[in-house]
């Protein structure tokens, strides 16, 4: 992955801020490079994990068209794009992604991300039509943030390389502080940061800045969305295997595209989504006379001992994915100790709140000379959806006998079922709190950790209430709410301090186009949830990993309560020997977060807990 950061600006500290800001991004490599053009600078970090494209080459330059293109990216399909931009077969090899964005620009202008493939984030400035065009891929596989300083417009991979740009302040966003604290759910993540002036460019999204960067109003710019998952056209009729084959088609080419560079590792959880990723790479890999890739889980080591009851089915899921393909998995537990190290950076950069149990898999990764790790994550929102929204566009639609066929058919009662499509409709969390009421529990309001005066003085941000009405519109919906690309963001960022490059196979375009495409019952049929991928993957996985039903993965929740509660007593101890508060307690509830911190099982409101620790200054 590389790293990118810039401006269009008129200020005369806007070169050596340039050099700031490269000097911010040191984790993402050690070869940087700059150029700058009048009020125009880019500047670029190369790490070792991406297929080398382009270190010696930046920016890309078309002197005589007066245009320079920065890119952070991994092209796919690029034989497709190759031909429609013309380039004769003898060049194709020579080409670098970078230089290949510059000729989509040339070919198409603002249309050029309805062409391109892959994971990108990437900058062109047009000197002719004094335009700086910035876009990101569609999933928000490569972070892209930005601010406005007086009269300018500055931009980088990293809120931290913003930051160093004289003028950029690094006041906090309160209202954020108080939505994140308080746990609101619906609110926009897609454009806001921790930092007032600091903005994110939403996935799917191009932003242009226009005009002269001369003293003045400052630029005019514009952002404009150019994928919309809602408009994916209906796939066309076809049969379960027709639908199961042209899956198997592209999941295995979302793979293929994902394994340049290296060495690779996998995660693997013996879910649906892993274990297939980790089965398409290895054999790819064999195919290739590479090594196969290593597998990386949440669970701790057994070192000879029985596992726990809670995790015996895991490790026998892991271990029929290793036995198949001749894998080696390594067991990465988060202990006290990376608890402490995570909590202790500042929390209102990405890459600590996603980090809970990452940051073993990275260290331990890292160690074993990794360098591109490919996740599962995304997979939930796409072709392994669980089919929600489906019986409550049933029930609106007047469906009533299919509807019903459908609540027999489920693991739970039919009267049961039926209730929580009603319930769901009235509100998307009454069926939640309801179970909770029923099961004695708390209510969620009383765990927030938001200090008391804080709260009356800034109001949370509004929170959408959006309740699942038909297949795609919940898929549509999720992709669009921000917390796939919030995860991206940090792993992005903490991934670079080991030299890892995460890759999502299951976010690839064309497969979730594909996912958006299919009708309902390619996700729920029957008791079966998921259905497509199971049916597809019928004989490609092991028979109890294809054909599981029990979605619980305990792997995420209690090796992490276990290490929390182990670095409990320090936490306590780092903030009571302090002569002064943290900085940032003023938001935050110390008395009830101290006494939680005593408590036997701390981890009883964790994630509140967790929140309220990583926002701290200490």
């Amino acid at each position: 992955m590389n790293a990118l950061c810039g401006f269009h600006l008129h200020d005369a500290r806007a070169t050596h801020g340039l050099v700031a800001m490269l000097a911010a991004l040191s984790d993402y490599g050690k070869t940087g490079a700059q150029w700058t053009e009048g009020g125009v600078g880019l500047g670029c970090r190369f790490a070792a994990a991406t297929n080398g494209d382009g270190a010696g080459r930046f920016p890309c330059l078309d002197r005589d068209a007066g245009i320079a293109v920065a890119a952070d990216a991994r092209l796919d399909d690029r034989d497709t794009l190759f031909s429609a931009l013309g380039v004769p077969p003898a060049e194709r090899s020579a080409l670098t992604d970078v230089s290949l964005i510059l000729r989509a620009w040339r070919r198409w202008g603002r249309e050029c991300p309805n062409h391109l493939l892959g994971d990108y984030a990437f900058v062109v400035w047009d000197a002719r039509k004094r335009t700086l065009f910035c876009a990101r891929d569609h999933a928000g596989a490569r972070p892209f943030y930005y601010a406005f300083p007086p009269s300018g417009f500055v931009f980088a991979s990293a809120v931290e390389a913003v930051l160093a740009m004289p003028g950029v302040s690094g006041a906090l966003d309160e209202a954020t502080v108080a939505t994140f604290l308080t746990g609101s759910g619906w609110w926009n993540t897609n454009t806001r940061t921790f930092f007032k002036e600091v903005r994110k460019l939403p996935p799917g999204h191009t932003l242009t800045v226009e005009g002269e960067p001369f003293p003045g109003d400052g630029p005019r710019t514009r952002i404009e969305r150019y994928w919309r998952p809602e408009c994916t056209p209906a796939a066309r009729p076809a049969s379960d295997d027709a639908h199961a084959e042209e899956f198997l088609d592209l999941y295995a080419r979302a793979v293929k595209d994902r394994l340049c560079g290296g060495p690779v590792g996998v995660h693997l959880s013996g879910g649906l989504d892993s274990s297939s990723i980790a089965v398409l790479a290895a054999r790819e890999l064999r195919r290739r006379g590479r090594p196969a890739p290593l597998a990386f889980s949440w669970l701790p080591a057994l070192d000879g001992e029985a596992p726990a009851p809670a995790h015996a089915k895991e490790y026998a899921l892991i271990d029929a994915v290793c036995a198949q393909e001749d894998l080696r998995v390594s067991h990465c537990a988060l202990s006290p100790g990376d608890v402490l190290a995570v909590l202790r950076r500042d929390g209102a950069f990405p890459g600590v709140y996603v980090q809970m149990n990452e940051e073993a898999v990275q260290r331990c990764a890292a160690a074993s000379g990794v360098r591109v790790l490919l996740s599962g994550w995304g997979g939930d929102e796409g072709v392994s959806f669980n089919g929600r929204g489906h019986r409550e566009q049933l029930l609106l639609g007047g469906r009533w006998l299919r509807l019903a066929a459908e609540c027999r058919a489920g693991p739970h009662h039919p009267f049961r079922a039926l209730a929580h499509v009603a319930l769901s409709l009235a509100h998307p969390h009454l069926p939640i709190h309801l179970h909770r009421r029923l099961r004695g529990k708390e209510p969620r309001r009383r765990r927030w950790l938001i200090d008391p005066a804080f709260a009356r003085r800034v109001k949370p941000l509004p929170v959408e209430v959006f309740r699942p009405i038909g297949v795609r519109r919940t898929q549509a919906r999720l992709l669009r709410s921000g917390h796939l690309s919030q995860r991206i963001e940090g792993w992005a960022a903490s991934g670079a301090r080991h030299g890892l490059e995460y890759r999502y196979p299951l976010l690839d375009r064309r497969l979730l186009e594909f996912a958006l495409g299919l009708p309902p019952e390619q996700f729920r049929r029957g008791r079966w949830s998921r259905w497509l991928m199971r049916h597809a993957l019928d004989g490609v996985l092991p028979p109890e990993i294809c054909w599981n039903s029990d979605k619980a993965d305990p792997a995420r929740s209690e090796p992490l309560f276990d290490a929390f509660a182990g670095a409990a007593p320090a936490l306590r101890r780092i903030l009571t020997a302090r002569a002064e508060p943290p900085s940032r307690a003023r938001y935050v509830h110390m008395l009830r977060l101290l006494e939680r911190l005593d408590a036997d099982r701390p981890d009883r409101w964790f994630m509140p807990t967790w929140k309220a620790l990583q926002l701290l200054d200490f």
